[in-house]
């Protein structure tokens, strides 16, 4: 019995322990993404970090708790990046452990900010500025030096069809907003017991009211009717060390085209879209140029597809090009923002040692572009890494895009949860912009999300000669993962219900908003003090 008694002890003093309740919410939001995703945990996540920190009086053990919280989480969520060991060895594991770190450094200061705030504060005040806070601090994340705002909170509700419809007022940093605000104040209702009903029935209207708002947007965007144009997606399935042996990319090319027809067979289809880097060698090699320009001819179609393309001056970019119906190259893009220790190296001047990670950089592109193929169907293409920037889908849209064409390539991560959270970001864009967006991988899930953000995955395997369907795939698009598929879709118009500016923008006043009065308290905690 007395061991027992011991037992006991010992576990109630584990769960006390500030260092624990740190690390377990942590791990309580890396649960709430992909590939787990119990999101519905996000609205507790945050209670065992806050029952330490709202009773701490020490700003530095405030900021600790702070970055261990971060530090746990962002190295769970971000776990796919280990898979880089596998092609640039240890050097990878400590980028990824350094980009951990300095994301978690803003969590730190964050909680330094939140343990100023004094106790002659309101608890409501102090809630809500906080919650303006935390929305900046992710601002700052997506947008500072490169911009990674991978870890967002938000990104863990695309299955919260309702909620993740708030995207579209004020970006995905604008969901953080009232997820920080409800698990403050359940915190307060457990430590607080004389305000404990007035901080929970705050907790439940913010649920409630997010939600009820988030049912009156999405039921604006099921008026939607869809245009008379069939699109063709494709995902050819090639593992990465094919893509490093140039024996293969005119096979790797000849083999998309008869995948493709597989697919498209006594098919009506006017475009087809092929995976970011289909094609590995400059576009203008005259044997591959040849194979597109013949099946673009023959199938009368049109085809937009990733490529590398070579300049006159040797620049090398990562690009997509347009080639119509008649063969012929109308544009191209240039991928504007590039993937840092992926695609270029930052600081290489200063660290050349760092070149063991990456040889040589790729050119970035100068502008974003749209593709017209004709009066009802705009084209805007983004590649891979873009997906995570809201300001370049919504400059597409503004450019006359009516759809977003995702074009990754996710072998190098294997079946990690990589492919799972660059799916949910990618349903964000679809809500911010209202716009239909095709998500098309050469390993992955490939699909298309209406302008609600509901998915539709490719559910076709595709062979040389053969294709079938199998079900289900809705509810289960993970098991297309490893399968070389294709789907067929008409395209839904985009809603006409979308702010008439960026939503970024409303994250960017929220942010400057809490900013300054959080000032402007500190400043009345100065002048009471004196």
């Amino acid at each position: 019995m007395n061991k027992v008694l011991f037992f006991i002890q010992k576990i109630q003093k584990i769960i006390k322990n500030p260092f624990f309740l740190s690390v377990l919410t942590g791990i309580i939001l890396f649960l709430c993404f992909p590939k787990f995703h119990f999101y519905f945990l996000i609205w507790i996540a945050f209670v065992p970090l806050f029952l330490i920190v709202i009773t701490e009086q020490n700003s530095s053990k405030v900021s600790l708790y702070f970055f261990i919280s971060g530090w746990v989480f962002h190295s769970l969520t971000l776990n796919w990046l280990i898979t880089n060991m596998f092609w640039v060895g240890g050097p990878a594991f400590i980028g990824y452990q350094c980009l951990s770190a300095g994301l978690s450094i803003l969590w730190a200061i964050y909680g330094y900010c939140f343990s100023k705030f004094g106790k002659n504060i309101s608890v409501i005040l102090k809630v809500y500025t906080s919650g303006l806070l935390w929305v900046g601090m992710e601002w700052i994340q997506g947008h500072a030096l490169t911009g990674f705002g991978w870890c967002n909170l938000g990104y863990s509700q695309g299955p919260d069809i309702y909620f993740s419809q708030l995207v579209t007022i004020g970006s995905v940093p604008f969901l953080s907003f009232f997820i920080i605000t409800v698990n403050m104040f359940i915190s307060f209702t457990i430590l607080d017991k004389q305000g404990k009903w007035k901080y929970l029935f705050h907790a439940v209207i913010i649920i409630l009211l997010v939600h009820f708002m988030g049912f009156f947007l999405f039921a604006n965007t099921k008026i939607q009717k869809e245009n008379d144009i069939h699109i063709a997606i494709v995902q050819p399935c090639f593992p990465q060390e094919m893509k490093f042996d140039p024996i293969w990319y005119e096979d790797m090319v000849r083999w998309t085209i008869q995948y493709t027809n597989s697919l498209i067979e006594n098919k009506n289809v006017q475009v087809v879209f092929w995976p970011e880097a289909l094609i590995m060698s400059d576009y203008q090699n005259k044997e591959i140029l040849s194979l597109i320009q013949n099946f673009t001819r023959e199938k009368s179609l049109h085809l937009i597809t990733g490529t590398t393309r070579m300049d006159s001056e040797g620049n090398d970019y990562n690009s997509c090009i347009w080639v119509n119906t008649e063969g012929k190259v109308i544009n191209f893009y240039d991928k504007v923002h590039l993937a840092p220790f992926g695609e270029y190296l930052p600081l290489s001047q200063f660290l050349p040692f760092l070149r063991s990670i990456l040889p040589y950089d790729v050119s970035a592109g100068k502008e974003q572009k749209v593709f017209t193929i004709n009066e009802q169907l705009v084209v805007g293409p983004l590649i891979c890494f873009e997906v995570l920037f809201p300001n370049m889908a919504y400059k597409l849209r503004k450019q006359g895009a009516n759809l977003i064409a995702v074009l990754t390539n996710l072998s190098w991560f294997g079946a990690t949860n990589a492919l799972n959270q660059e799916l949910e970001i990618c349903r964000m864009r679809a809500i911010e912009t209202r716009l239909p967006i095709i998500h098309c991988t050469n390993t992955g899930i490939s699909g298309l999300f209406t302008p609600s953000g509901t998915f539709f995955p490719s559910n076709t395997v595709i062979g040389k000669n053969q294709t079938f369907v199998f079900e289900p795939m809705s509810n289960y698009p993970e098991i297309g993962v490893r399968l070389r598929s294709g789907g067929i879709y008409k395209v839904p118009q985009p809603s006409n219900y979308v702010l008439p500016f960026n939503p970024d923008f409303i994250s960017l006043f929220l942010s400057l908003s809490g900013l300054i009065i959080y000032i402007l308290l500190l400043l009345q905690k100065k002048k009471n003090f004196k």
